[in-house]
């Protein structure tokens, strides 16, 4: 399953910082005499105009209020025009729970229109649209930067979920974004749009297109640059962190930690994220007030000590497991932070996962989840497709370390009805979703899974453990990187299963038991009957595929590998010592197509 600052322009003052809220004031917009929003209906941009955009740089301040549920921002943002025509005007929206208040470019106050659409990136079901007019078109190519002043209240709203006639219950443990005490949690894109955007209408009920939207989104800004300066009024319990996109970033320590500031005076702390890249997240926002409890490894940001123990004591049973299949020492701690609501549905960004924290968590529930955030902690990768394909494995291999290897493939069965219909079925046709361009956590996430418990099944546990604990984030600069090391580990040539199963998508395969036969023997021992048993399996796809296969006898069985080409077929032999009853061919280790579990009688040869 990741992160810029200027002067202020127009002689505005910038957030400060200081311990009282009358100092810090919120990013104020310039004269909005020359501002003023044009309030029109009907459509004033095209979804071509909104696609139409990229944003390369976020510089992003805001100031908070929890107690009002307020947010006021300000955004110097760098768009790029990556559609072929020049565009006359530039789309960008913000959650309509917001407003816009100014908007500038090169420094001069810009005129603009604002309207409503409906999109369900937001947890309001809408946004809120400024159009803005170019003195000159904007180029193919060409980049322009702005500067968007916003305000407004964000509160809990289930409104998209209700409108297609969720529960009430279900949709507010949902959708938990607002800024708000203990926990201000604005989670991005396809939850709440608290920065801007550009990006064309979407709604729930458009089957997966939402989900897609959102990870095309991801996808396109994860090389933008990112700077973020968050100011948090509070009167009560001052904030102990903030999680920005994925950075924990602490609280400064008091100026005066023996100063008691005067009750229901409000004060003031800022958190800052440096220059880092946006990465393939939706650019999420929290603030907790919670202490935290620091563990080996391990932090957790919650009110109650042993409730913290009892996650710290599942969390380390996980971690032979971790380094053992990884080996690698871990680069990060594991964060856990504690969401208000008992239903609150969990959320996962990095190595930070907020979820309500349970007085006696279960182990066998609670513990593979942990185990997934752990591989977080150790491993660390730009591409999505490793970064949480490895934390997914790591899951898989708790669950065959706990139950055995059936039940690791049956989880993996359980999600791959989704993934055969999103396949491609024709590459030539439709070339479907690479895993490494890939937008749909179907495949960044469980084909990924998929594609790593087969390297494993098709080098060894050990050879995948020297890759992995090889693996450097910084040095994987082109696709090949981890075959390379993988190659190396296992005195293997990958080269044909990447190209299949990584760098493209050919579908997956579709295979079939054309015939097995057996032949009688003389045993090795001179007395008795051995067989060779001869299986031959054709091939329907467009993607090659090595499975096991296991020939049964009365007795004894005997497994091999087999690799069965692309729009082919191959046979294997094998020897067994009693009387052949069965041959399977793949255990459910490499999806398929249709079924990924073939058995076929053997028959004698004749």
């Amino acid at each position: 399953m990741k992160l810029p600052f200027a002067a202020l322009a127009l002689g505005l003052l910038a957030l400060a910082g200081s311990s009282s809220a009358q100092q810090s004031s919120a990013p104020a917009p310039p004269s909005a005499a020359a501002a003023s929003p044009t309030v029109e209906t009907g459509k004033l941009a095209t979804d071509a105009e909104r696609n139409a955009l990229t944003y390369t740089h976020y510089d992003l301040e805001l100031h908070l209020d929890p107690a009002q549920q307020s947010l006021s921002g300000r955004a110097r943002i760098m768009v790029r025009n990556d559609s072929a025509a020049p565009l006359s005007h530039l789309p960008v929206q913000i959650s309509s729970a917001l407003h816009w208040d100014a908007i500038s470019i090169a420094g001069a106050n810009a005129h603009f229109a604002t309207e409503r659409i409906d999109s369900d990136i937001d947890h309001t079901g809408e946004l809120t649209e400024a159009v803005v007019p170019l003195a000159q078109p904007l180029a193919p190519g060409a980049s322009l930067s702005l500067e968007l002043f916003y305000s407004g209240d964000i509160r809990q709203s289930s409104a998209r979920l209700v409108r297609l006639g969720a529960p009430a219950d279900i949709a507010a443990s949902s959708e938990w974004d607002a800024v708000n005490t203990p926990v201000t949690a604005l989670r991005g894109f396809g939850n709440v749009i608290w920065f801007p955007v550009s990006a064309a209408p979407v709604l729930l009920g458009e089957g997966a297109r939402l989900f897609d939207e959102i990870g095309k989104w991801k996808l396109r800004e994860q090389t933008a640059a990112l700077s973020m300066r968050i100011s948090v009024e509070y009167t009560s319990d001052r904030p102990t962190a903030a999680f920005l996109n994925g950075h924990v970033i602490p609280a400064p320590p008091e100026a005066d930690p023996l100063k008691v500031p005067a009750a229901g005076v409000p004060q003031a702390i800022t958190f800052t994220l440096p220059r880092t890249t946006v990465g393939f997240a939706p650019l999420s926002l929290f603030v907790v007030d919670a202490p935290v409890q620091k563990f080996p490894g391990v932090e957790i940001y919650g009110s109650d000590p042993a409730v913290a123990a009892a996650y710290n004591t599942i969390a380390q049973t996980d971690v032979p497991l971790v380094q053992q299949a990884l080996g690698r020492r871990q680069e990060r701690p594991m964060v856990l932070a504690a969401l208000p609501q008992a239903g609150d549905l969990p959320f996962e960004t990095a190595n930070i996962l907020l979820l309500p924290l349970q007085p006696a968590p279960a182990t066998d529930s609670t513990a593979p989840v942990l185990a997934h955030m752990l591989s977080h902690s150790y491993f660390v990768s730009p591409r999505p497709w490793l970064d949480e394909g490895v934390a997914q494995w790591i899951t898989l291999l708790w669950i065959e370390q706990r139950a055995g290897r059936a039940a690791a493939i049956a989880q993996m069965d359980s999600r791959r009805a989704a993934l055969a219909i999103a396949e491609t079925t024709d590459p030539g046709v439709n070339p479907g979703q690479s895993l490494i361009g890939a937008w749909s956590d179907i495949y960044y996430r469980d084909k990924a899974a998929d594609v790593l418990w087969m390297l494993r099944d098709m080098t060894s546990p050990h050879a995948m453990m020297l890759a992995l604990s090889q693996y450097r984030a910084a040095q994987d600069r082109e696709p090949s990187y981890l075959q390379r090391l993988l190659d190396k580990a296992s005195g293997k040539d990958l080269e044909w299963f990447f190209d299949d199963w990584v760098y493209r998508d050919r579908g997956l395969p579709d295979l079939h038991i054309n015939n097995a036969y057996s032949h009688p023997i003389l045993a090795k021992n001179g007395t008795g009957l051995s067989y060779l048993v001869s299986v031959e399996v054709r091939n329907d796809s467009f993607c090659s595929a090595e499975v096991p296969v296991t020939a049964e006898g009365d007795t004894t069985r005997r497994s091999g590998r087999l690799l069965i080409p692309a729009h082919g077929q191959a046979s294997l032999r094998l020897l067994i010592d009693s009387h052949p009853a069965r041959v399977l061919v793949n255990d459910g280790s490499v999806p398929e197509v249709r079924t990924s579990h073939h058995e076929h009688a053997i028959e004698p040869a004749r």
